[in-house]
């Protein structure tokens, strides 16, 4: 009896069908109304398959509307690898009945108490026993067929399964298609269901014979695509020949390549594609080749159409029938005149690429193989290193480096750096063949294969004695030069200290013998004005300017307070005659706790600020500056800031260069002396005004400097 398909049957039956397809669309079709319409429903619906038949199965039904989604929440739609669930219950290759019915009963209750239909409808797809059947365990697939049968007498189910069609297109399978067709209830063919109760042996039968005409059919369609693709194939000549050579079959490769049509060519022998010198033996040797071997390899040259010759690569493979016997053979060949024009091409190049590197002079360039013998060798190399080819290849290359390099094993660990890293460079001595040395610069590279396998080294030498010696000339040079500069630098600062006694002594002779001179005229002059006319008046006044004069030059020659109560005294008693004789505004700043410094370094500050003001005066414009010091991380620094109009940029990086800088002969001897004591000078300009910053590290004065005081740690001198 036949009914409409799966999705009719009746729920209060058990339903145990099978399908056999040739092809996925068909078994999804069927699935798709199936298992669709049993969750439009509200029944439940269990899918036992493979990954790939679970995936596309759930986007069938989406696109038909049936949420899955929905249906996996509510518990109605139970998706389970059919091989994760084999395993559960297949022991030892045997299906255990008990773990059987224990996990799959287990699945079904679970959808039974989900299921929303009237009378908790179950449907089911199981692939369980189609992929047993596709390992060869047909016993064991039989036996699960069986063991579904058991467990609908406990619960209420409908179970389809399917089989793959080519899976029963050989006689033998008749036996096994009968077995399978017991343990069901009826077949799904094209939509409708046939029931093998009713029907008795017949429709089994009918079965059988469909199921063998679908095989075919099925068969005949999956060949027509192949023959159409060889048939349109057009990068290679295939073509059938019988037993005797003569061509069957043509394709489009084969008259693209070969140039003739099918009609020109086929019922012809195939040793018309071979050059006249070998056609009469080579061919027929191919065939038998194939014949013996099964196949046979070929390449050379063969004949077009037009006379061409054209570079082919050509199988021959021997068709046998299902008994065995060879009915022809299959030719494939592939036109690699291209690929030899390349290939000839590629080997002129390498062989204009040896000539050049042999005769290359300036270089040596020669190759080791993977353990450091020499195998091949240039002129260049036989220039530099004074060995013929005869003479060196074959030989380790160890032989051109000196004695100590050779005993610390220096060869073989360049050969590992270099196939370790990709490359290795060095400078150093190397031996000729008379014993001489000479400095090389030497390159070496790993040569691999298209497997990455080491299979030699390239090394290129270079002779750079003569730069090495002129490099190290001008590198004597550059030293004596340093030597000079800083003999120059040890002179000027000589020259800077005997500047500083020499002012001293100067001040203190003007001081302590003009000085006093002058002011005993003086007093003469006083004493005499009352009695005296006008004009002594005048000359006790030019007396007492005088005076003045020589006392502020002696003391801005060497400022005496500096040496007797240091920079906190002395720069404001210097700040207060410098802004009465240029009228510049100046303030200054020093922490309350500031004491003294070394002689040395109190006195380059001095001069520094000595020299800013003078420059502010001369140059800047501004009616005032700032004067400053600060301690910092064990460094003293004074700070000079004016706000006139600052100094061209050229001059300001010209001043913080070396003390041989573009500023006045003043600074540039200030920012030496200050080198000399650790120190630097630093100067900013900008429009708005120039900061000059004198930095010397803190250093402990000397007792001497000190009577009244005591010598206490930290980033900056303090009192008592």
């Amino acid at each position: 009896m036949s009914t409409p398909g799966l999705s009719n049957l009746p729920s209060q039956d058990h339903a145990h069908t099978v399908q056999f397809y040739g092809d996925d669309g068909s078994l999804f079709h069927e699935l798709n109304r199936y298992i669709g319409s049993a969750l439009l429903n509200g029944s439940s619906a269990i899918i036992i398959a493979t990954e790939g038949h679970l995936d596309s199965l759930a986007h069938t039904l989406k696109r038909r509307g049936v949420s899955i989604t929905a249906a996996v929440t509510e518990g109605r739609y139970i998706a389970l690898p059919a091989p994760e669930l084999l395993s559960k219950f297949i022991v030892d290759g045997v299906p255990d009945p008990a773990l059987f019915s224990e996990v799959v009963g287990e699945v079904i209750n679970r959808a039974a108490e989900a299921s929303r239909a009237e009378d908790h409808r179950v449907v089911a797809f199981g692939e369980m026993v189609a992929l047993l059947w596709a390992e060869g365990q047909t016993e064991a697939a039989l036996k699960v067929e069986k063991l579904w049968n058991e467990l609908a007498k406990k619960h209420s189910f409908a179970l389809h399964c399917a089989y793959p069609i080519p899976e029963f297109c050989r006689d033998q399978d008749e036996e096994s298609l009968m077995k399978i067709c017991a343990e069901h209830t009826g077949d799904v063919r094209d939509g409708v269901l046939h029931t093998f109760a009713s029907e008795a042996g017949s429709s089994a039968d009918r079965l059988q014979e469909e199921v063998r005409a679908l095989a075919e059919i099925n068969w005949q369609q999956r060949e027509e695509p192949f023959k159409l693709f060889v048939a349109n194939v057009q990068d290679y000549a295939i073509f059938m020949l019988d037993l005797e050579g003569r061509v069957m079959t043509w394709n489009l490769g084969a008259e693209r390549i070969k140039g003739y049509t099918s009609s020109e060519i086929i019922g012809q022998h195939f040793s018309r594609f071979y050059p006249e010198d070998v056609r009469s033996t080579k061919p027929q040797q191919l065939l038998d080749r194939a014949t013996r071997e099964g196949h046979v390899e070929d390449e050379g040259w063969r004949v077009r159409k037009d006379g061409s010759h054209f570079w082919a690569r050509v199988t021959i493979t021997a068709v046998n029938d299902q008994n065995g016997t060879i009915i022809g053979f299959g030719k494939v060949t592939r036109d690699l005149n291209e690929q030899k024009r390349t290939e000839t091409a590629l080997r002129r190049s390498e062989e204009r690429s040896r000539l050049f590197i042999e005769a290359v002079q300036d270089y040596a360039i020669f190759m080791l193989d993977p353990e450091g013998r020499v195998s091949t060798w240039n002129t260049g190399a036989e220039r530099i290193k004074g060995y013929k080819a005869s003479e060196i290849i074959g030989q380790h290359f160890s032989r051109f480096y000196p004695e100590e390099d050779i005993r610390a094993g220096k060869p073989a660990w360049e050969l590992e750096v270099a196939a370790r890293e990709g490359r290795f460079e060095d400078e150093d001595w190397r031996v000729r063949k008379d014993g001489s040395r000479f400095w090389a610069n030497v390159i070496i590279t790993p040569v691999r294969d298209h497997s990455g396998t080491l299979i030699a080294f390239s090394k290129v030498t270079r002779d750079t004695t003569n730069r090495m010696l002129a490099q190290k000339s001008l590198e004597d040079s550059q030293r004596k030069l340093r030597e000079s500069e800083r003999s120059l630098r040890e002179l000027s600062l000589h020259l800077l200290r005997t500047q500083d006694e020499e002012r001293r002594r100067i001040g203190r002779e003007i001081h302590d013998s003009l000085g006093q001179y002058l002011s005993v005229l003086k007093m003469k002059l006083d004493s005499i004005r009352s009695s005296a006319a006008e004009e002594i008046g005048e000359c006790s006044n030019i007396a007492e300017e005088c005076v003045k004069e020589v006392r502020t030059i002696s003391y801005l020659l060497y400022p005496p307070m500096l040496e007797e109560l240091g920079l906190k005294s002395a720069i404001p008693w210097y700040l207060d005659g410098f802004t009465k004789r240029s009228g510049i505004n100046t303030r200054f700043e020093i922490p309350d706790d500031f004491e003294r410094l070394s002689r040395d370094a109190e006195l380059v500050l001095f001069r520094v600020l000595q020299e800013s003001l003078t420059n502010i005066q001369r140059h800047s414009g501004s009616t005032t500056a700032d004067i400053k010091i600060y301690c910092a991380d064990k460094t003293v620094t004074l700070q000079v800031t004016d706000h006139g109009k600052g100094m061209p940029a050229t001059i300001v990086e010209q001043g913080n260069q070396d003390w041989m800088g573009s500023l006045g002969v003043g600074l540039r001897g200030m920012s030496e002396r200050l080198r000399q004591l650790g120190g630097a000078l630093d100067i900013s300009s900008t429009e708005s005004g120039t900061d000059v910053r004198a930095t010397v590290p803190l250093q402990r004065p000397t007792r001497a400097l000190l009577p009244r005081t005591d010598i206490r740690g930290g980033d900056c001198p303090v009192g008592p």
